[in-house]
């Protein structure tokens, strides 16, 4: 499944694909000049609800940025995978 956002002077200005079968968040992207405007969220958001379930991601470790922003969502962490110098955490959304 795939989820578009766009703004009617600006086009396409965000997108998430996810796996129907388990919730699963493939690819979550938001347009640079579009960050920290709430796109993410409500993309996360209407997957959510299109889904009827908590969706699953997972996000580099190291990836301090994106770790807090889904925390402040209210993501969980679910698991770790992976070695350490590429450890990959598996989130659960609220």
């Amino acid at each position: 499944m795939a989820l578009v956002a766009e703004e009617p002077q600006a086009g396409v200005i965000g997108f998430m694909t996810l796996r129907p079968d388990t919730g699963y968040v493939d690819h979550l992207f938001v347009a640079n000049d579009w960050r920290l405007c709430g796109v993410a969220r409500g993309l996360l958001h209407v997957g959510r609800d299109r889904m009827g379930q908590a969706l699953i991601l997972d996000v580099d470790a190291q990836n301090t940025a994106a770790r807090d922003a889904y925390e402040k969502l209210g993501w969980k962490v679910f698991a770790r995978a992976g070695e350490a110098s590429a450890e990959q955490i598996r989130l659960i959304g609220p």
